[in-house]
C-alpha cells in the first residue's frame, strides 16, 4: 500500500538539476551506485508531475568550474540508460572455482617460488602493485579523452545553450557534487547575480563520522567542501532522519529536511536474466564492496554456519556489487578461501534486470553495514516481498519500516542467532514474509520530488 502524497502547487520558475557528478561517475563506472539511482529517480519523478513537465532542465559545469552550461535532456537519459542496462561479461559469474580446477602455476611463478622468502614476498608485492597500476592506465586514458571531448562539446554548448536562469528558478544538486573544490562560489554567483535559489540533498556525512572507512585525505576535503557550500544553500535536504540528525549535530544552525525515499520497483520477470552461477537456494546481499558495508562479517558468519552445520543445509551467499573503498582485505579473504569452497558467489555489476531477478529468487536478503545514510537494498528487498535481515545502525532501521529483523554489526553471535532463526525455523521466515507482503508501504519517488518542491514553495511564500 503506498503512502499518502502531499498536494503540490507549481513553482514560479524552472528547476535545474546539476548532473555534472553523474557524467563524471559515468566516465569510469558501468553501473550506478545508490547516489546516482536516488538522484535520477527524483529527477524523473519531478518531471512526471503535471505542473513541472515543461519546467525541468539539466546543467553541467564549464571546464574552469566557474559557470553552469545547459546539457540536453537526451544526454542525461542516455547516460543513465547505459549505466542501468550495461551487462559485463563477468556479470552472473561466480568467483567459486574449486581447488581442483585452479590453473597450474606458470613457469615464471614456479621459478619465483624458489626464491628466498625475504626476496620473494616483496617481489610479489611489487608485481601486484605494478599490475594494479597498469590496470588503472586504461581508465586514465579514458578520462583524458573524455576531458578533450567534453571541452569540444562544451565549447559548442556554451554558444548554443547558455545558462541564463530567471530570478525564480531553482538549482538542485541531488548527487555527489563535492568533487568541485569551490562549489559554494559557483552557486553564490547565480544566487547573487540571477536571484536563483539552491537546494542540496545530503546522502550521508560518513567521512566526518567515521574517517577510518574512507581513503586518506577524503574526510578533510569533504569537511572543507561542506563548510564552504552549506552557507550557499537555501534548502538542505537529507535522505533520512538519521542523516538529518548527523548534519545538524555536526553543523549547528543548519536545518535539514528529510525527504520520503522510494525504491527500485520490480520489473517483469525474465527467466533469461537469472545468472547461470545460481543453481541452489541462496541468500542475497547487495552493496558496494567496501569496508563500511561489513561484508567481512558475512564471510565469518558463513564460515561459522558451515563449520557448525552440514554444508548441504546452508544456502549459498550471493554478494552483488562493485569493488569500492578499502575492499582489498575482503577480496583477498574470498580468493584465499576459494570463496569458502564455492559457498560464496560474487556477482559484479549485474544489469537492473538481473538484479531484479536476483532479488526475486532469493530466500531473503541481508545488509550487514556498519552505517548507512539510508539503505536502498532494504527497501528494494521489501518492495519485492522479501524478508531483510539488517544491521541496526544508521538509517537501516528507518528504511525497514519496522518489518526487518536487526542485529548488531559488531556482534557475530547476534547475527548468527538471527540468521539461524530464518534458516532453520521455517515458520519464522514464512510469518515474516507474510507480514512484509501485507504491511510494506511503497513510497513512490514522486513523494520525494513533492517534498523538495514544498520546501521551496514555503520559502517563497514566507
Amino acid at each position: 500500500m503506498p503512502a499518502s502524497p502531499l498536494s503540490s502547487e507549481p513553482l514560479p520558475g524552472h528547476v535545474w538539476f546539476d548532473v555534472e557528478d553523474l557524467f563524471e561517475y559515468g566516465r569510469t563506472n558501468t553501473r550506478p551506485s545508490g547516489i546516482q539511482r536516488v538522484a535520477f529517480e527524483i529527477q524523473r519523478a519531478m518531471r512526471s508531475l503535471p505542473e513541472m513537465q515543461q519546467r525541468i532542465g539539466f546543467l553541467r559545469h564549464s571546464l574552469d568550474g566557474r559557470r553552469f552550461v545547459v546539457v540536453p535532456d537526451a544526454e542525461v537519459g542516455a547516460l543513465y540508460e547505459r549505466l542501468t542496462t550495461h551487462k559485463e561479461q563477468a556479470s552472473g559469474q561466480a568467483g567459486s572455482v574449486s581447488s581442483s580446477e585452479r590453473a597450474t602455476p606458470s613457469l615464471l611463478r614456479r621459478l619465483a617460488l624458489r626464491l628466498p622468502v625475504p626476496v620473494r614476498v616483496p617481489l610479489g608485492q611489487l608485481a601486484a602493485h605494478q599490475s594494479a597500476a597498469l590496470r588503472d592506465l586504461p581508465a586514465l586514458a579514458r578520462g583524458a579523452l573524455s576531458i578533450i571531448r567534453q571541452a569540444r562539446q562544451q565549447s559548442d554548448t556554451r554558444a548554443r545553450h547558455p545558462f541564463q536562469p530567471a530570478p525564480h528558478d531553482v538549482i538542485l544538486a541531488l548527487g555527489a557534487p563535492w568533487a568541485h573544490p569551490d562549489y559554494g562560489t559557483l552557486i553564490n554567483h547565480y544566487r547573487h547575480h540571477h536571484g536563483v535559489t539552491f537546494g542540496l540533498l545530503v546522502h550521508d556525512i560518513i567521512p566526518l563520522l567515521y574517517p577510518e572507512w574512507c581513503p586518506a585525505g577524503l574526510p578533510r576535503v569533504f569537511r572543507r567542501w561542506l563548510i564552504s557550500t552549506l552557507p550557499a544553500c537555501d534548502q538542505v535536504f537529507s535522505v533520512s532522519h538519521a542523516t538529518r540528525n548527523d548534519i545538524e549535530r555536526q553543523f549547528p544552525g543548519v536545518t535539514a529536511h528529510p525527504i520520503r525515499m522510494g525504491a527500485m520497483k520490480p520489473g517483469e520477470p525474465k527467466n533469461d536474466d537469472v545468472p547461470s552461477a545460481i543453481s541452489r537456494p541462496y541468500i542475497l546481499s547487495v552493496g558496494t564492496f567496501e569496508v563500511r558495508k561489513n561484508h567481512v562479517l558475512l564471510f565469518r558468519l558463513w564460515r561459522r554456519l558451515l563449520s557448525e552445520h552440514r554444508p548441504e543445509d546452508i544456502p549459498r551467499l550471493v554478494l552483488v556489487g562493485s569493488p569500492g573503498w578499502l575492499a582489498e582485505d575482503l577480496m583477498g579473504q574470498l580468493r584465499n578461501s576459494n570463496f569458502l569452497d564455492g559457498h560464496i558467489t560474487l556477482i559484479l555489476r549485474p544489469s537492473d534486470a538481473q538484479l531484479d531477478t536476483l532479488y526475486r529468487n532469493a530466500l531473503f536478503t541481508i545488509v550487514p553495514s556498519f552505517y548507512e545514510g539510508w539503505g536502498l537494498p532494504v527497501s528494494e528487498s521489501l518492495i519485492r516481498g522479501k524478508v531483510c535481515l539488517a544491521s541496526d545502525r544508521g538509517a537501516l532501521v528507518e528504511a525497514g519500516q519496522g518489518l526487518t529483523g536487526h542485529f548488531d554489526p559488531d556482534n557475530l553471535n547476534d547475527a548468527l542467532k538471527k540468521i539461524r532463526q530464518l534458516l532453520f525455523e521455517a515458520d519464522t521466515l514464512v510469518g515474516l514474509t507474510q507480514r512484509v507482503e501485507r504491511d510494506f508501504r511503497e513510497t513512490p519517488w514522486t513523494f520525494a520530488a513533492q517534498d523538495i518542491l514544498r520546501a521551496f514553495r514555503t520559502e517563497k511564500q514566507s
